[in-house]
């Protein structure tokens, strides 16, 4: 199984056992089987595989701690979530954009793609998409980044409720918009 739905399971796994709140899906996001931490100095975060700045997010995004994956934001003012994420593995460089960006979704139940457009992230062609769903029979809306950069694969996602979505939905496009890999 790919560390990417390895990911987003145990994200799910988690957030069902401790709460329905969007703010906690963030707050216990953490991979499995990865020994590859990182280090987030400034806007800079590497780790024994790949570095990358981020962009900047307003003073209402705090950057929550977690073990595994790379970052991860929640801003309470509308309870959303942020996350960052990256593996580079040369064997997952030939899964599609549509493939990587579906993996990042096991456990929503009901999911839907509203829309699916290609962008351009770090001077790359990338996949967003926007999927409505239910976590835990909770309404969901996601919006996720998908990029491919020689063996690196980096993933962003937005997650609010579907009446929150659209307030946080520019700082999301601003920080996806500013991602350099280094």
């Amino acid at each position: 199984m790919s560390k990417l739905f390895i990911y987003f399971f145990l994200l799910v796994f988690i957030v069902c056992l401790n709460s329905c709140s969007v703010t906690r899906f963030v707050g216990y996001y953490a991979s499995a089987g990865s020994d590859d931490s990182g280090e987030l100095k400034g806007q800079v975060f590497q780790t024994d595989d790949t570095s990358y700045r981020i962009g900047t997010l307003p003073n209402s995004w705090k950057r929550n701690n977690i073990e595994g994956g790379d970052l991860a934001y929640n801003n309470t003012q509308f309870d959303a979530t942020m996350t960052v994420n990256s593996t580079c593995n040369e064997k997952k460089k030939n899964y599609s954009l549509k493939a990587l960006s579906e993996s990042l979704l096991i456990g929503i139940q009901g999911k839907e793609a509203l829309e699916r457009e290609e962008i351009i992230v770090n001077g790359q062609k990338a996949l967003k998409t926007t999927y409505i769903g239910r976590l835990d029979n909770v309404p969901i809306k996601i919006a996720t980044v998908v990029l491919k950069k020689g063996i690196c694969i980096y993933d962003f996602t937005y997650a609010s409720s579907p009446e929150h979505f659209e307030i946080g939905i520019v700082d999301f496009n601003n920080f996806v918009s500013q991602f350099k890999a280094l």
